[in-house]
């Protein structure tokens, strides 16, 4: 667990890992197996959602405009993920897109 205090607010940031596997063959191995972190950042009552894959592990995701939640401190939110974590995009999923659904931001 991690903390981030941006203008007197504070964030609490969990990195929980996780291990996806699909498509089991009849030897009881997999087509593919993805890992990485989910992230959970906490505020006040909020949490916001996020992932970080192995495969792209310089790119965070979030399930949701991170905007509303982060205001103002968006760019020291960001800051604070490429300096500790190495992350160089963040993105964020909006359903109403047709094609690509992760936004850059």
């Amino acid at each position: 667990m991690e903390t981030l205090i941006a203008n007197k607010r504070t964030y609490i940031i969990k990195f929980i890992p996780f291990e996806d596997k699909c498509g089991l063959n009849e030897d009881g191995t997999y087509d593919n197996i993805y890992r990485g972190h989910n992230i959970e950042i906490h505020f006040n009552e909020e949490t916001f959602y996020g992932r970080i894959n192995n495969y792209s592990q310089y790119e965070i995701s979030f399930r949701s405009t991170p905007y509303p939640v982060f205001g103002e401190d968006l760019e020291k939110v960001k800051k604070y993920f490429r300096d500790k974590h190495g992350i160089r995009e963040f993105r964020y999923f909006d359903p109403d897109r047709d094609e690509d659904c992760y936004v850059k931001f």
